[in-house]
């Protein structure tokens, strides 16, 4: 009977069916195979399946600051009581000019702990990348072996944050990523910034479980010295010049096999309360929209194959529906419409069930919404730096 229905389609229609099967297929192995690794992480951890390191690393938290005085002085102090055996705070002020507000909280932080410290960036460097800049000095000025990034906007979710991120540096691992999200804010704009950011870390840190890593955020990211020390020539140094990438692209730099490890659970989650949200998204768009070319080609290869064959599958199906709809298929239609309500549930589900588990906001019917506008912003923001690609080039290194 299933043969009979087949050979009775039109050619034209065959080539529709065709093409919608194979995209829904690649989309289902993309989903179970990515975009699920951060929830079968959690239930290896769960079931103390992940390797640990057997006693807690001595860490240093460096944090990126720059006219945020406010955020300092509410955050600083979360920092300072994390429970951890053993850790110190660093701030690297960017030169702010803010009337010494950031100057007068950073010396009233002094005074309060012992395992706090401070540097300072005299003026705003305007040949060589800020941010890479003060993470170089960050690292120089760290007393132990391995550092934890973050800025002064961002603040952890619970005490445990640096004892999810040390118990994972084992002797095998260099890096670790740990998930960021940003402050939730109503609005449809607002959730759109939100659920974008949120995506593509899911797909970032699939990614970096599934083949290799597929770059972090410098909000929360930990590695060793030896790794950044060993590496400096090629990630700090050559891309001193850009003025993205402090995290991406010295992960990708520093990338071996499975060296880079991603802390999925709750106390590992950080939120960024970014005080302009459309703005800073918009930024951080357009700087992953140009460090992307950097990327590994294994991950890079993958997540355009993800967004391909996402717009297929929805295109070529509700297409697909609407033709056997008109044709009166009723049979194919309905096969049709099973997969298609099976993928998008697939769809839905996957990042509702991580974020309940990352105890975060949960996203319900975003996703759908936002299906196929996200690919739409990708190719925007990639056509907008191939016209702007002098905007991220801030000097010239010899």
């Amino acid at each position: 009977m299933i043969r009979d229905i087949w050979f009775s389609l039109p050619w034209w229609m065959q080539t529709l069916c065709g093409v919608f099967l194979c995209a829904w297929l690649v989309q289902l192995i993309y989903l179970f195979s990515v975009r699920m690794r951060p929830l079968w992480r959690m239930r290896q951890d769960a079931r103390q399946r992940v390797p640990v390191a057997s006693s807690l690393p001595p860490l240093s938290i460096v944090v990126y600051a720059h006219n945020q005085s406010q955020a300092l002085l509410q955050n600083l102090p979360v920092l300072l009581d994390m429970d951890y055996p053993d850790f110190e705070v660093i701030v690297v002020d960017d030169g702010s000019n803010d009337n010494h507000e950031t100057e007068n909280v950073l010396r009233l932080m002094d005074q309060r702990s012992d395992h706090f410290f401070h540097t300072t960036i005299a003026e705003r460097i305007r040949t060589v990348s800020h941010r890479k800049l003060a993470m170089l000095l960050g690292v120089k000025a760290a007393h132990n072996d391995i550092v934890v990034m973050t800025q002064a906007q961002c603040v952890p979710t619970s005490s445990k944050w640096l004892e999810s991120i040390g118990r994972l540096f084992v002797d095998s691992v260099d890096a670790v990523v740990g998930p960021v999200v940003y402050e939730h804010k109503r609005g449809l704009l607002n959730g759109f910034y939100q659920w974008d950011f949120f995506d593509r870390m899911l797909t970032s840190m699939g990614l970096t479980l599934a083949v290799k890593t597929y770059g972090g955020w410098s909000f929360n990211m930990a590695f060793r010295k030896e790794a950044f020390y060993a590496d400096n020539n090629r990630s700090i140094q050559r891309h001193l010049g850009v003025n993205p990438g402090e995290d991406d692209l010295f992960l990708t730099a520093i990338a071996k096999k499975n060296n880079i490890t991603v802390a999925c659970s709750p106390d590992a989650v950080i939120v960024n309360h970014s005080s302009e949200l459309g703005y800073d998204w918009k930024r951080e768009r357009l700087n992953r929209a140009f460090t992307h070319r950097f990327s590994l080609a294994q991950p890079r290869m993958m997540c355009r194959l993800d967004v391909i064959s996402r717009i297929f599958c929805m295109l070529s199906g509700l297409a697909l529906i609407g033709l056997t709809a008109w044709m009166q298929s009723w049979w194919v239609m309905g096969v049709a419409i099973f997969l298609l309500v099976l993928y998008l549930v697939a769809y839905v589900l996957i990042p509702y069930f991580i974020s309940k588990r990352l105890q975060v906001h949960r996203y319900k019917l975003l996703p759908l919404a936002f299906a196929l506008y996200t690919p739409l912003v990708d190719w925007v923001f990639n056509i907008r730096t191939l016209f702007r690609n002098h905007q991220f080039y801030v000097g010239r290194i010899d």
